[in-house]
């Protein structure tokens, strides 16, 4: 087995990602949960603020078994995140292949060309090659460029060690919080990354003017200090901390695909490739967690080379409606987090002050992928699916 990507390196992108239940289970599954543990910050509540500071709701318990169950919420540095998955695909023989650009699929052998001129067969190829996926393009037929209706994020890492006393935002590092400032035209969410670090992010309405920009660049921290500078105290004191550096890029979105898998059943698009959404329920990552789930435990009992298809069939009839869910839910908690102020956030505030809606959340987290991924394929085998 071999994963062929793009990057030449993996250790050196992003920076935070919240992991909540639905896909820390599967870490779990996995067996490289501890590993994991080891590099993450489990925080105990999530906060909603407004943005002028007022803290509207705390009632999200992050570390309630009652509401994440034996799969905790976590937040971790993606560089940590990956090293974590590499060693776990180490120990199965997995060959992972980095600067490996794939520039031609023939789905029905399958094959895969790279820019290299290497041509690789297999009996699968999951195309997970994200939001620009070149294995969307050839699935469909057609170019399928994500589209961006004009979402920015601007974000921060502040070293909690310059967070003094004296600081307004010493509050922010002394608790275990995911702390989330709702205003107009967009949000801020922050946490504690690698034990000693402050994530701080920006996702913010710009407009469909300016130039796209694909992943992280440099920014100047004055244009994220310009967004939100009627914002609470804290924010604007937490980032002008010397030494943070500012970085900025689009949030891109795909069109909703009414298939996944090539007619050959040998192919199938997973992740971004398949259901890029935004980050608002903090669900991307662990949307491509669950796709793996499934077709794990879809496999686990299709071993045949004649039961891919089928198995390919059953995974889309699994997962298609469920990332639709979840992007269309995504979608409803970014509205509702940029309200501006008014009769809607009035309501808003008022709902949130009675009490987070812990079924949305049960809805996603108690959902356990690979357990799904077995029953499904049980019923389709008794031809019950």
């Amino acid at each position: 087995m071999a994963d062929v990507s793009k990057p030449r390196a993996v250790f050196t992108i992003g920076a935070g990602i919240q992991l909540s239940p639905n896909a820390t289970r599967l870490l779990q599954h996995w067996g490289v949960f501890e590993e994991v543990l080891r590099h993450a910050d489990r925080p105990e509540a999530g906060a909603f603020r407004s943005y002028r500071g007022d803290v509207v709701s705390q009632s999200l318990p992050l570390a309630d078994p009652n509401l994440v169950g034996k799969a905790p919420y976590i937040v971790i540095h993606r560089a940590d995140l990956l090293r974590a998955l590499l060693s776990g695909t180490e120990k199965l023989g997995i060959e992972i292949k980095l600067g490996s650009e794939v520039t031609e699929v023939d789905f029905n052998k399958p094959s895969l060309r790279l820019s290299t001129g290497e041509t690789y067969e297999a009996d699968l190829i999951l195309g997970a090659d994200g939001e620009r996926s070149r294995c969307r393009a050839g699935l469909l037929g057609r170019g399928d460029p994500p589209f961006s209706p004009g979402d920015v994020v601007y974000r921060i890492s502040v070293p909690t060690k310059d967070i003094t006393e004296d600081h307004l935002a010493y509050d922010l590092k002394r608790r275990s919080t995911v702390n989330v400032w709702m205003g107009p035209s967009g949000h801020v969410v922050s946490y504690l990354i690698q034990h000693d670090m402050l994530n701080v992010v920006l996702v913010y309405a710009e407009g469909a003017s300016g130039k796209a920009m694909y992943g992280p660049q440099r920014a100047d921290i004055e244009e994220f200090r310009s967004k939100i500078s009627d914002w609470d105290p804290v924010l604007q004191e937490l980032i002008s901390v010397k030494g943070s550096v500012c970085t900025k890029w689009t949030l891109f979105q795909i069109h909703e695909l009414m298939k996944w898998r090539h007619e050959s059943g040998r192919f199938v698009l997973i992740g971004d490739a398949a259901h890029a959404m935004l980050p608002c329920l903090a669900q991307g990552a662990a949307q491509a967690f669950e796709d793996a789930g499934v077709l794990g435990g879809i496999f686990e009992q299709a071993v045949e080379r004649d039961q891919i298809p089928d198995a390919l069939r059953v995974f889309e009839e699994v997962r298609r409606p469920r990332a639709s869910d979840v992007r269309h839910r995504t979608l409803d908690q970014k509205a509702m987090f940029a309200l501006a102020d008014g009769p809607d956030q009035e309501e808003r505030d008022a709902k949130l002050r009675g009490g987070t809606d812990y079924e949305l959340f049960k809805w996603l987290w108690e959902y356990d992928a690979a357990e799904r991924g077995r029953e499904a394929w049980k019923r389709a085998s008794m031809g019950t699916q």
